[in-house]
């Protein structure tokens, strides 16, 4: 896991050779990146989460005796009553994962492809076109009024239950707004400008999820052991938490590049790093796909909390690989290498 310093000096790296999206917020800047309180937010937490996660998996199979199994039924998914394939646009607008998360968290028979895969990277990276409803994910579509109302009916709270729930509510609510205000309003067509995007959108997802976890850990405190039942993952579950999908290989996506590149013999070492670091991005990707169901909401939050911060490094890594192998381009490679369409392969 990169430390803090690590993130800065590759993200530096890329500044010097792309120019960075415009902020407003305030923040540190160094060459032309501009690193803001998100920046420093996602990075300061990421260590926090690991320790949670496992002092929340431990607690949680202490009280539950191992975890009891799930109470199925026949649930419509609050995304829209199935599990669509991966939605590569989600990696530039979050919103549109905001519902199949929320299943991910609270009913997890109804779980969908992780949206923020290396796959999804490395499409969304070279599209030349993106699905028109992405732009208008930004203005809601919010769950938070269908996830009490389903969790109302099947937990029946009590009167303090039932005011921990509002306030949970109150949170998703918060979480949608802070999407929606992120939100961008083009996509820029350079692939390494547009990784800088997808990095701050993911950041942004982080930083709304952030805000459910309080809330969600203290209505889970407050059920009985029955009402946990009801959103207890099954533990026969063989196909593991939230759909890994296909085990992320790297070729594909650089013989890709190669093939429009077409580098001579003084940009294969290049090429070699490039294969190397989005190797690694891949593999860190993998290294944080749950091959068992966390057992509880709160666990399942915590678990894709840190699959989500594997994507953002996932995504800063290969920002900072291509816009290294860019530099080297001859002005016609460059051409075809901002060119590229690949939404379709695979």
């Amino acid at each position: 896991m990169p430390r803090i310093g690590a993130c800065l000096v590759m993200s530096a790296l890329a500044a010097a050779i792309v120019t960075p999206l415009p902020s407003k917020a305030r923040g540190l800047h160094i060459g032309g990146v501009h690193f803001g309180r998100a920046f420093f937010s996602v990075r300061l937490r990421i260590a926090h989460r690991h320790h949670v996660a496992a002092r929340t998996h431990s607690r949680h199979r202490a009280s539950s005796g191992g975890g009891a199994r799930a109470v199925q039924r026949d649930r419509p998914s609050v995304g829209g009553g199935q599990s669509a394939p991966n939605n590569d646009a989600s990696v530039l607008y979050p919103g549109l994962a905001v519902a199949s998360l929320a299943d991910d968290v609270f009913w997890p028979d109804r779980s969908s492809p992780w949206p923020f895969s290396y796959d999804a990277i490395f499409r969304t990276t070279f599209a030349k076109s993106l699905p028109a409803q992405g732009a208008q994910s930004c203005q809601g579509n919010e769950p938070a009024g269908l996830i009490v109302a389903r969790m109302q009916s099947e937990l029946k709270p009590d009167a303090a239950q039932a005011r921990l729930l509002q306030r949970l509510g109150g949170a998703l609510g918060m979480a949608s707004a802070a999407l929606a205000k992120a939100c961008p309003q083009g996509v820029p067509a350079q692939p390494v400008v547009r990784l800088q995007l997808m990095q701050a959108q993911i950041a942004a997802l982080s930083m709304a999820l952030d805000l459910i976890r309080p809330p969600l850990q203290q209505l889970e405190q407050s059920l009985t052991a029955e009402q946990r039942a009801r959103f207890a993952a099954a533990p026969s579950r063989s196909d593991g938490a939230i759909a890994c999908g296909t085990a992320a290989s790297t070729d594909w996506s650089i013989d890709q590049i190669s093939q429009s590149v077409q580098p001579d013999d003084s940009q294969r070492e290049a090429l070699a790093g490039l294969r190397e670091a989005f190797g690694n991005a891949a593999s860190d990707l993998d290294t944080h796909c749950p091959k068992m169901l966390p057992p509880d909401p709160l666990a399942r939050l915590v678990s894709i909390e840190a699959r989500l911060d594997a994507s953002w490094r996932a995504v800063l890594s290969m920002q900072v690989a291509l816009a290294s192998f860019e530099s080297r381009l001859t002005d016609s490679q460059r051409t075809r290498f901002e060119a590229m369409n690949v939404a379709e392969a695979r």
